[in-house]
């Protein structure tokens, strides 16, 4: 784990990190799977969240951009009452407060993250927003770091990568940016801790005050 590290730039992710939305589309998807026919345990769906249309190629699924509309469709009529996590709205504004450039890296749709953005007021806190509509390449692929890097004019040993999944953990290894696994108690129902080590998080936290403490 590094020490005192000054990071100027914040990339951040969106659901499960900080939203509270991995029951509102863990339910969805459950949902529609089972309509489907596959039948499937939490955390392998879990394990789908950022690419989930090739996860449905691989079950079989001949049509997965409607299968995932009918997800999307049943997740978005939830998606208004979502929270925020403890502290990260706090964490946001010390962010802003402290002269950090933030980035919102995202694969969920501009209009779905837009909802509980409007809601409390979180625009103003993002200098960039990237959605899933902003992309070909999804994390953990590198790109979308990248390009939230060159819009903000840093370079990736000067940021961080804060999320809870492993393709934020492995969109910061593939771009050789530093990163916070961001892991409460109540991900243990999506994630295996030590699967999520193997990409070799330089911090993990379980609140986002701890996230103000490194984020300097």
């Amino acid at each position: 784990m590094q020490q005192n590290k000054t990071y100027n730039y914040v990339l951040l992710d969106w659901d499960g990190n900080l939203a509270r939305t991995l029951d509102v589309w863990l339910t969805a998807l459950r949902t529609i799977m089972e309509e489907e026919g596959h039948f499937r345990s939490d955390e392998e769906l879990a394990g789908s969240f950022g690419k989930v249309e090739d996860y449905m190629l691989s079950l079989g699924i001949k049509d997965p951009l409607a299968v995932y509309d009918r997800v999307n469709a049943l997740a978005a009529a939830k998606l208004p009452e979502v929270e925020l996590y403890p502290s990260a709205l706090e964490a946001l504004n010390h962010f802003k407060q402290a002269g950090k450039k933030t980035a919102l890296i995202t694969a969920s749709n501009r209009a779905n993250v837009a909802i509980t953005l409007d809601r409390y007021d979180m625009h103003k806190l993002f200098d960039v927003i990237i959605a899933r509509e902003d992309t070909k390449e999804y994390k953990p692929h590198p790109q979308t770091l990248f390009s939230a890097l060159e819009q903000l004019g840093g370079k990736p040993d000067e940021a961080v990568m804060i999320g809870d999944s492993d393709k934020d953990m492995g969109a910061a290894q593939n771009a050789g940016v530093d990163s916070i696994l961001f892991y409460p108690a109540e991900h243990t129902k999506f994630y295996d801790l030590e699967k999520l080590k193997q990409h070799k998080p330089t911090h993990v936290v379980d609140d986002f005050k701890k996230v103000i403490d490194i984020v300097k």
